[in-house]
């Protein structure tokens, strides 16, 4: 007997039809696969589109009106003609409109005859005469009572303890202490009215006349302006109406 086994007739051909259905098999998974990628394909294509698409309505229905909300007001006060004392401090408001009022040509018109109509020259209250903040008919933001109104006068820095000068010859016709600006000088010369505000020593009394550069008091504090740099507080009334000191400085 042969030591070796050879496969006869019908095993070579078991084999061959082993390896052929295999084969017909790996075909078959491959185009079952190909048919599935081509579905997913095609899924993905339609699906890209219509998400590219969807933007247009969302923003044509963004362009509709919007009804049944309403939008708190801010809290304005927008009369420059307001006065300064007693001032009462208005209602806190959170998260306020930030969009203020703007000037009218009318108001432009009425500072500009003011400004002609008057002979008046004013001197710097303070050594260097640096302005904090301006004078404005429009509303501007106080932080420290956290409000919106009318900057009625201009806010001269200065450091505590530094000597206020009097801006112009004048008599001195009240001294008072004011809630919102602390302690105030009120000078009068002529159709002008200057005060400064926010003194923490007065060196002058009511009935007291003035010379141009006196020192008039010390600087302290601001009340409703005490977040900022230290500063006083000059406001000007011209016939009773309220003007801008800048104005008339160095008007000579």
């Amino acid at each position: 007997m042969s030591r070796y086994y050879k496969p006869d007739r019908h095993t070579k051909k078991s084999l061959k039809e082993k390896i052929g259905f295999y084969t017909a098999f790996s075909i078959c998974l491959i185009a079952v696969a190909m048919a599935v990628y081509s579905t997913y394909n095609t899924v993905s294509r339609k699906s890209a589109v219509t998400t590219v698409t969807q933007p247009a309505t969302d923003s044509q229905m963004v362009a509709q009106p919007v009804t049944g909300v309403t939008l708190p007001e801010p809290k304005i006060n927008s009369d420059p003609t307001e006065a300064e004392t007693d001032f009462t401090v208005p209602t806190v408001v959170s998260g306020a409109d930030n969009t203020q009022p703007t000037t009218k040509a009318g108001d432009i018109d009425d500072a500009m005859q003011t400004l002609l109509s008057v002979d008046l020259s004013l001197s710097s209250p303070t050594k260097t005469g640096k302005v904090l903040r301006e004078y404005s008919r429009d509303s501007v933001y106080f932080k420290t009572i956290n409000v919106w109104k009318p900057h009625t006068g201009v806010d001269f820095a200065c450091d505590l303890g530094d000597d206020v000068k009097a801006m112009v010859n004048g008599e001195v016709t009240k001294v008072r202490t004011d809630r919102m600006y602390g302690k105030t000088v009120e000078v009068s010369s002529g159709a002008a009215v200057i005060s400064y505000s926010g003194l923490s020593d007065i060196k002058v009394k009511q009935g007291d006349s003035i010379d141009r550069g006196e020192v008039i008091g010390v600087s302290g504090a601001v009340p409703c302006e005490s977040g900022d740099e230290n500063h006083i507080h000059v406001s000007l009334k011209i016939d009773g109406k309220n003007a801008d000191p800048l104005n008339f400085m160095g008007n000579e």
